[in-house]
């Protein structure tokens, strides 16, 4: 039977994490580009495709 044995990295914060703490902004980037690509495709549905539902 095998015993679960604590690892000495366990607990620990990865290196990556401390060497990359200016990832934060890139969130409110994603953010913005969501936000226009919603932008976009409500533009592009009133220009091409609100006229043509015909639920009338």
């Amino acid at each position: 039977m095998e015993t679960n044995e604590k690892e000495e990295y366990e607990g620990q914060v990865p290196d990556v994490v401390k060497n990359e703490p200016d990832d934060k902004p890139a969130g409110k980037g994603i953010m913005w580009a969501i936000a226009i690509a919603v932008v976009i495709l409500v533009i592009i549905y009133f220009m091409f495709f609100k006229n043509d539902v015909g639920f009338d």
